[in-house]
């Protein structure tokens, strides 16, 4: 059987299963006792014929020299991080591990893991080493992460990017926006006091305070806050009728606020506003509610129709009062309805027994002169 090695490959001749010997590039025959294993020249030298160690113990046999390999043994508790040729190429975990110096000059930083927190590594590098090696965190801008060793808070973090040993030490977060947040409940359903069932939107806005302590005694604060205003809008819509409820809304959301901020007062947030957004009426009331709106309505406007009507008697009474009292302003009254009359008049027929002025005298009331 014919085997092939490349230039870029080495080929370690095996005899009856015992590393024999090196070869280099060419074409070799194989078969038999004998067997020819080939590697990579620019990868991690690893045998399935061959130990490590045997490896390069034949390789100082063969050659008199240990610089034909760059080696490196990594304990435990470290990672080394593999640069060939000043260029980061690879991260080594425990074990021993050995390259070959023909493909290029190879270098070894080893790291302790101990420590959790990843500080010796520039970030670059930190992120080509792979889930496996490292847990990445990214903080938002306006955000705290809270970062627990096995279930303990141990650090706190401001916005940017870190990376984290993953190791023995488990690694868990919570990260907190400080931006203002919204908290909403919708269709909240409360007794009133007078036994309504009545359904409620709510809505208030809130932001953290001092999220270190919050985080030692509030884990889930976006749901503490959420039982806190439940049990707020139950306390004080409770402790109304309907009525007092719909015809007091204006301040309704001051004094809820006020309510909630003596439930949170020990929360590390502060409740910046809150109200009621909507009030949902069961079906029959709400008609009940839109048929006495609808007869107040009415009866406003039976007033105001009153009202007008009584207006207008009264200037007409002070109207006749006066042409009562004066005979010319009566007198001035009565052309003014004629004019109108006669403006509506296509035309006058004249008797020709009588003059034109006595007719016309008699047609508006007056005296042949």
């Amino acid at each position: 059987m014919k085997v092939i090695i490349n230039n870029n490959q080495k080929g370690l001749l095996f005899k009856n299963g015992v590393l024999q010997d090196f070869l280099g590039a060419g074409k070799y025959n194989a078969g038999g006792s004998k067997n020819i294993e080939v590697l990579p020249l620019d990868e991690e030298i690893c045998s399935k014929n061959a130990t490590i160690s045997q490896i390069l113990t034949k390789v100082v046999d063969r050659y008199k020299s240990d610089d034909l390999t760059s080696e490196v043994t990594v304990k435990n508790s470290e990672v080394a991080l593999h640069y060939v040729d000043g260029v980061f190429a690879n991260a080594l975990t425990a074990g021993r591990h050995a390259f070959w110096n023909e493909a290029g000059k190879h270098e070894f930083k080893v790291c302790s893991t101990e420590n959790p927190k990843i500080t010796d590594i520039p970030a670059n590098i930190a992120a080509q080493l792979g889930a496996g090696l490292v847990v990445e965190l990214n903080v938002p801008a306006e955000s705290r992460t809270v970062v627990y060793y096995n279930g303990k808070p141990a650090e706190y973090l401001e916005p940017g990017r870190y990376f984290y040993w993953n190791g023995a030490v488990k690694i868990a977060t919570n990260t907190y926006s400080m931006r203002v947040q919204q908290l909403d409940i919708n269709g909240q359903e409360i007794l009133t006091k007078d036994r309504v069932g009545v359904r409620v939107n709510f809505a208030a806005n809130w932001k953290i305070t001092d999220y270190k302590k919050l985080s030692e005694t509030y884990p889930n604060i976006t749901g503490t806050l959420y039982t806190a205003a439940q049990l707020a809008l139950r306390d004080y819509l409770g402790g109304k009728t309907m009525d007092e409820m719909l015809s007091d809304r204006e301040n309704i959301g001051s004094e809820i606020l006020d309510l909630l901020k003596k439930r949170t007062a020990d929360m590390y947030v502060e409740i910046l506003s809150a109200g009621i957004k909507d009030v949902i009426l069961p079906g029959e009331i709400s008609q009940i509610m839109n048929s006495v709106l609808a007869a107040e309505k009415r009866a406003q406007a039976n007033v105001i129709t009153r009202r007008e009507e009584v207006a207008s008697t009264r200037s007409l009474l002070n109207t006749a009062k006066l042409m009562d009292e004066n005979a010319t302003l009566r007198r001035l009254k009565e052309l003014e309805y004629i004019e109108k009359i006669c403006e509506n008049v296509g035309e006058i027929t004249v008797d020709a027994r009588s003059s034109v002025l006595t007719q016309l005298a008699q047609i508006i009331g007056g005296n042949n002169e």
